[in-house]
């Protein structure tokens, strides 16, 4: 069971920051799940003490669903299914480049949206749908300089 935390943990723990960020923060996410900060900040802390301790299930779905996104419980669908974790990478010039590539298509997304000076449920879904991918890519970025 160890191997598998020792794997997976990260991946977890980026979905949890992500998740959490999405609902504008751990004050917020508290409020929303009913629970104290400080349980929150456990789950998604990466140092030695709380490296084990992970969101439960019900308030991972709960907090993906206010979210508007399933951060948390596709990782965890990933890991059922047998998905090595995604992670940030190596810290390249490369990596740097993807991911401002990511967040340029998120600015390029609301600039197109707003260009007529009303963003219209149509527009805000694709702003949406960019937004996503780059949460995902800062939380592995997050993760990686937390040292994860």
């Amino acid at each position: 069971m160890r191997a598998f935390f020792d794997e997976a943990g990260p991946a977890l723990k980026a979905a949890t920051v992500a998740s959490i960020s999405a609902v504008g923060g751990v004050s917020h996410a508290s409020r929303l799940l009913g629970i104290g900060t400080a349980a929150l900040s456990k789950y998604s802390s990466t140092s030695g003490e709380w490296a084990n301790s992970f969101i439960r299930v019900d308030l991972a779905a709960a907090l993906d669903r206010a979210a508007g996104h399933d951060f948390i419980t596709s990782t965890m669908r990933g890991l059922v299914d047998g998905e090595k974790p995604a992670g940030f990478g190596q810290l390249t010039a490369l990596a740097v480049l993807r991911l401002d590539g990511v967040l340029d298509d998120v600015v390029r997304e609301v600039a197109q949206a707003i260009e007529d000076g009303h963003a219209d449920a149509c527009e805000r879904q694709a702003v949406r749908a960019r937004i996503v991918p780059a949460m995902r890519a800062l939380a592995a970025l997050d993760a990686l300089m937390a040292g994860l």
